[in-house]
């Protein structure tokens, strides 16, 4: 079977929405300019529209996310009612929708009595007190003898996603220095032009606070190291631009605000959002526009610092695997070598004289896998365009599981009973329907199950050949990998001492002492330098928190048994 080259990436296809799971809503168009500049990769090309959608919408990569960014049309009132409609559509567009944030300017309460010291400028993230969602929307309620009570007590219908909220958490552990992280991404868009001018920091000697009375605050400027801050908080959301001092006092007071915006409770009430506000005024009558711009970069450079914290997650057909397997992609976080394996990889499949079809043979326990798993994730990070699909081949009923769940996410349908779903599958990835995407064919080691034989065809009658896809086998034979992939194929051995070294100290949780290096070399030795080996030694001994001595020890013991049975 030849192996075919393929032709360059097609940008110009419509864009598929199941393929996007993350919504950054920026509802003004100044804030959305600030995400359009922070993309990592825009996508060009739309996605498809019907009567009654009123939102075009734009997409690319940030952090190997596939994004999607949503902002009004212009002349569009803002407000709660909007951001609501704008919210709906996402949802009824984009089915696979993991999280959203919603990314932009805000008013900031500062209360100087109680050291929260707010500037234009700073960032304001919406954090749950309680069981509130970290949003408060201050105007929508009931009046009762009491006063004023907030429906459903201030508490959001959606709360924001888990991981969201544990981003922020990870990222505000390094409070006060947290702006080590977004600080990289504003200076990278700080100097862009936009229609009015750039996103630079219009200065502190014109960030002016005022009291109730109208007198001018007193504030001595921070120092350039210190100039920018993250305030965490309830964040309170409500229709009507609010342009009054005493009232904001009240607010703010009342709920224990740091800040006021209009989108937040009409959005998460239709998808969890986390709210990340940059502050362009603090809500009285000398509100301008003038900080617009840097407030809306400074918060999209935080939340995209989010991004990097909250790892892609991969296609559906990829996660589907069996436990094992999903133990093996756990194992892959600590992927640690090998280096000129996934370079190998790389440059064939996406170097100058690319090809589709790519074998990994070696012996059991050698790596093969989790070389393969490591180069989904590095694909799904760079290319994240791509999907991914993993089928085990330890049994024919197993892979025909996992072909039938392929079937199921690519929207396959069987015509009349007698189809066979691999055929299916096998020919719409081969027609260029499912865009781009790579294959992965795991443990590919059964001569009868992957070539055939007299009675059934194999596997390799099932495996699409295609310029918009990549087919990358693992088998301990090399018959297979020279069947499937000719002269394509990559042999694969026991790790290097290096390798095998950074492996084990990688993978422990209590680091060897210095002085222990021929005991480790000793264990590698025994342990054969084998990668799959290395890992059940190291989750040996984090589990029983035991010295590298110990384990040698089992070792041994293990040989000594062994040599009574043989009579050796």
């Amino acid at each position: 079977m030849s192996t075919m080259k393929r032709s360059c990436e097609d940008r110009t296809a419509i864009l598929d929405p199941e393929q996007y799971k993350v919504a950054w809503i920026a509802p003004l168009e100044i804030e959305a300019r600030a995400a359009l500049c922070l993309l990592d990769e825009r996508h060009h090309g739309r996605f498809p529209v019907s009567r009654g959608d009123d939102y075009i919408f734009e997409a690319g990569v940030m952090g190997g996310h596939n994004i999607i960014i949503a902002t009004l049309p212009a002349g569009q009132e803002y407000g709660n009612g909007s951001a609501a409609a704008l919210a709906s559509q996402l949802k009824k567009c984009f089915p696979n929708l993991w999280f959203g944030l919603l990314v932009g300017v805000a008013a900031g309460l500062p209360n100087i009595s109680r050291g929260r010291d707010i500037r234009l400028g700073d960032i304001l993230v919406g954090l749950p007190d309680g069981n509130s969602a970290g949003l408060i929307a201050y105007d929508l309620g009931k009046e009762i003898e009491d006063g004023f009570e907030l429906l459903r007590h201030g508490h959001s219908l959606a709360m924001t996603e888990p991981i969201v909220l544990s981003a922020i958490g990870n990222i505000k552990l390094q409070a006060p220095n947290e702006r080590d992280n977004f600080l990289p991404y504003y200076e990278k868009i700080a100097n862009l032009d936009h229609p009015t001018g750039t996103f630079a920091d219009p200065g502190q000697d014109y960030d002016i606070l005022y009291d109730d009375e109208s007198q001018m605050i007193q504030r001595s400027s921070r120092p350039a190291h210190k100039r920018s801050r993250v305030w965490y908080g309830p964040i309170g959301s409500g229709d009507k631009l609010l342009k009054n001092a005493e009232k904001r006092n009240l607010l703010r007071d009342k709920y224990d605000l740091i800040g006021l915006e209009m989108e937040a409770a009409g959005t998460i009430n239709r998808i969890p959002v986390g709210a990340i506000r940059g502050v362009c005024d603090y809500g009285d009558r000398h509100k301008n526009k003038d900080w617009q711009p840097y407030a809306a970069a400074m918060a999209a450079s935080y939340a995209r610092s989010l991004l990097d914290v909250i790892r892609p997650s991969l296609p559906s057909a990829f996660d589907s695997r069996t436990e094992a397997n999903q133990q093996q992609r756990t194992a892959g976080e600590r992927f640690t070598g090998r280096e000129s394996f996934l370079k190998a990889l790389n440059e064939m499949a996406f170097g100058e004289d690319q090809v589709n079809r790519i074998a990994l043979v070696g012996l059991g326990g050698v790596g093969k896998t989790q070389i393969a798993l490591q180069f989904a994730y590095q694909v799904k990070e760079k290319y994240p365009h791509h999907s991914i699909f993993w089928v085990p081949t330890l049994s024919g009923e197993g892979a025909e599981r996992v072909y039938v769940e392929i079937a199921r996410r690519l929207g396959v349908q069987k015509t009349n009973d007698d189809d066979d779903v691999k055929e299916l599958v096998c020919q719409h990835l081969a027609s260029g329907k499912a865009g781009k995407w790579l294959l992965i064919v795991d443990n590919a080691d059964d001569p009868d199950l992957i070539l055939g034989n007299g009675e059934n065809p194999g596997l390799e009658r099932y495996l699409p050949l295609s310029d918009n896809g990549i087919v990358l086998i693992t088998t301990r034979a090399r018959q297979i990998a020279v069947d499937l992939a000719q002269s394509d194929v990559l042999y694969v051995e026991e790790m290097d001492r290096e390798e095998a070294i950074c492996l084990l100290t990688t993978s422990l949780i209590h680091k060897p002492q210095t002085g222990n290096e021929e005991l480790i070399l000793q264990l590698l030795t025994k342990l054969t330098f084998l990668p799959l080996a290395i890992s059940q030694a190291s989750a040996y001994l984090n589990q029983n928190k035991a010295p590298i001595r110990t384990y040698l020890k089992l070792l041994g013991g293990a040989e000594s048994e062994v040599s009574k049975i043989l009579g050796t």
